[in-house]
């Protein structure tokens, strides 16, 4: 079986969650397996890297450092993702597992793996680009104009669906591996900030956030307090 036939599977649109995906990935000229620990530092600000990295575990955030030594979490990625990291030294951001991570790396830069890979895995990466910068434009829409509440509530939804990998449905609870501050950092708010209002969310009998475990109570209620249109996520 050629190569592109091993990453395509059985199915016409194959996800990162699929075995055969995996192998195939695994497969590529030049993949090496990384795994990372937790509070690692994957990639660092200011530094020039180029990589594209298929999580198959654990998840990472990018950050921007501000020099008052505060940070904004950006994005997230997430179990059977492919994050893109093209960093040419001058901006950027850091990249850092919040949780052991494993993750399989192809080597950059991310534009060259077009006349190096498979067309599959490259709309795989161009999709993943795609999602990235919709991801990044609802949390700047988040920070800059939903009250706190409402951006929590979107904040929990999007992770729910992704976790979840479903284009259709929502959990009834997922595993997430943040702390308050890090979900505050991801929500422009103080970690004080964020326990009033995840306390006021439980109390309306939407969501709560307890030992690592994210439970969505009401669905349609906390759909209806976001706002949230889950279009822009890509599974």
């Amino acid at each position: 079986m050629s190569l592109s036939k091993q990453i395509l599977g059985f199915g016409l649109r194959p996800t990162l969650a699929e075995a055969s995906w995996e192998k195939g990935v695994s497969e590529l000229p030049g993949a090496v397996r990384r795994s990372y620990t937790a509070n690692t530092t994957i990639a660092r600000e200011y530094q020039a890297r180029s990589a594209i990295l298929i999580i198959t575990s654990g998840w990472a955030a990018f950050a921007k450092t501000l020099p008052d030594g505060s940070r904004l979490i950006v994005d997230f990625a997430l179990p059977h993702e492919i994050a893109l990291i093209e960093f040419a030294g001058e901006v950027s951001e850091t990249v850092t597992a919040l949780s052991d991570v494993t993750a399989i790396e192809l080597a950059g830069p991310v534009h060259s793996c077009f006349s190096r890979f498979p067309q599959p895995f490259c709309e795989a990466v161009l999709q993943a680009e795609t999602s990235r910068y919709s991801r990044v434009a609802e949390h700047l829409a988040g920070v800059s104009r939903r009250g706190a509440i409402e951006r929590t509530a979107h904040l929990l939804l999007e992770l729910a669906c992704r976790a979840h990998r479903s284009a259709t449905t929502y959990p009834a609870r997922f595993v997430c591996p943040l702390t308050q501050a890090e979900l505050a950092d991801a929500l422009g708010l103080s970690a004080v900030h964020v326990s009033r209002v995840m306390k006021a969310l439980r109390e309306a009998g939407l969501a709560s956030f307890r030992n690592g475990v994210v439970e969505l109570h009401d669905h349609a209620g906390l759909i209806e307090t976001a706002g949230f249109d889950r279009s822009y996520i890509s599974i």
